[in-house]
């Protein structure tokens, strides 16, 4: 097989994309989805709510 195909795929970005004011509309989103969304189910309410928390540690305050 040629590895040169396979490197020829689009490259995934490193380190921060998003800007402060993005993270906070994404927290804000987030907490709108786990207060009203009542078919989550509890495996899936855990993932959302651990990635609030990371984008919180992800804030300037």
């Amino acid at each position: 097989m040629n590895h040169d195909n396979e490197n020829k795929g689009m490259r995934q970005a490193k380190g921060g994309v998003f800007a402060q004011e993005d993270i906070e509309l994404l927290k804000q989103t987030i907490e709108y989805y786990l207060k009203n969304n009542k078919s989550l189910s509890s495996q899936e309410e855990a993932k959302v709510s651990l990635l609030f928390h990371r984008l919180g540690r992800m804030g300037f305050k």
